[in-house]
């Protein structure tokens, strides 16, 4: 039987993720093709309907595949830009002179610059940058039926390219549904809690965390930090938390269906995301996850989520301030935290990455909670 035949939707995934195998669990049924698998999928079963194909292979399968939705990997994302427009050109020509349809729908959730995206840290002639993006706004516009922002700062971004604002589209931002919440504990809590999550590099902002946190220690000498992750300053991590146990934990690498349990109500995510390069926080899956459960956000505004969570009341500092303003913020939200109830109840009832995707794979709006 050719791969394939018994799905009317196709999605095509670079990189295969934990989150991704755990999100098409409530997705519309498709086969997925990815071409590699990212270090977060641990031990996850990965399902009959994920195929690990050759991009060559990929193509092959899109060609001859009867399927009438093909859902590919984000348009801006740079380094997978011509593999994308290999993909969907293949796509588009392969129904040849039939009348079927043959739909490509993608999920977008980049909120960079163009110009950042094209060369980071350098200054290109502006004439290129409005050149590149008239073409790839064109080629997209020839290629995409309808397309999907996870955030405003992604929406803000694209609706920067040429053409882009008349390709069908919709705004349903990157939130979690609530997750089950235990009841808090009988009597005073006098330990304050915060948690980190994510990779130990310059981009997560773990080096500011450590610094901003020894200043949180003299204003509340009752707090506790667990780090959790793995990454270039491991080692710088274990050692400054050895010099304080009593407050400071790291937990290292933990598999991600294990990270809820240390995301308990009452705690404080800390995410002080940095821009790196061409990276630039997209959403970010600790926070979400976290929201998830009850907790208040500290971070940054480089998320796309950035709005949002200052509309809802979690603490959004500049990047650029985040010596300055990291500490305050993480005191404040030690000391006056949302209620894991105001929290939750904010979130939508149909998690925004599942709504998108019945939007994309249907046309068709389906229910869920105005984020705004």
């Amino acid at each position: 039987m050719q791969l394939g035949s018994d799905y009317t939707n196709i999605r095509v995934r670079p990189e295969l993720r934990a989150t991704q195998v755990k999100e098409a669990e409530d997705m519309l049924p498709a086969l997925t093709l990815y071409l590699s698998e990212k270090y977060d999928l641990g031990n996850t079963q990965i399902p009959t309907h994920c195929v690990k194909v050759s991009f060559i292979k990929c193509l092959w399968v899109i060609a001859r595949s009867r399927a009438i939705v093909l859902d590919v990997p984000e348009p801006l994302w740079i380094r997978f830009a011509l593999k994308n427009l290999l993909i969907m050109s293949v796509w588009k020509l392969s129904r040849g002179f039939s009348t079927q349809r043959r739909e490509v729908v993608s999920y977008a959730i980049e909120n960079n610059s163009i110009e950042n995206i094209l060369w980071p840290n350098r200054r290109i002639p502006q004439a290129f940058v409005r050149l590149f993006a008239f073409l790839y706004g064109l080629a997209a516009y020839t290629l995409i039926d309808r397309i999907a922002f996870g955030s405003s700062g992604a929406k803000q971004l694209y609706s920067s390219l040429p053409f882009f604002e008349k390709l069908d589209s919709v705004l349903i931002e990157e939130l979690p549904v609530a997750e089950f919440m235990p009841a808090p504990a009988d009597g005073p809590q006098p330990l304050k809690h915060a948690v980190f999550v994510g990779a130990l590099d310059d981009r997560k902002g773990i080096l500011d965390l450590m610094s901003a946190w020894e200043h949180v220690e003299a204003v509340m000498p009752q707090v506790e930090l667990k780090i959790i992750g793995d990454g270039p300053h491991s080692a710088a991590v274990s050692k400054w938390c050895l010099e304080r146990p009593a407050g400071r934990r790291y937990l290292g690498f933990v598999e991600h269906a294990d990270v809820g349990a240390h995301l308990l109500p009452g705690k404080v995510l800390v995410a002080p995301s940095r821009r790196k390069g061409r990276w630039r926080e997209q959403i970010g899956l600790p926070i979400a996850e976290a929201l998830s459960r009850g907790l208040t956000v500290v971070t940054t505004d480089e998320t796309g989520l950035a709005q949002w969570l200052a509309r809802n009341g979690h603490y959004v500092i500049p990047e650029e301030t985040v010596n300055a303003a990291l500490a305050g913020s993480i005191v404040r939200a030690l000391q006056q935290p949302l209620s894991p109830a105001s929290v939750v109840a904010s979130l939508p009832t149909t998690a925004g990455r599942i709504a998108a995707d019945h939007w994309l794979q249907t046309g068709k709006n389906t229910s869920w909670k105005d984020s705004r």
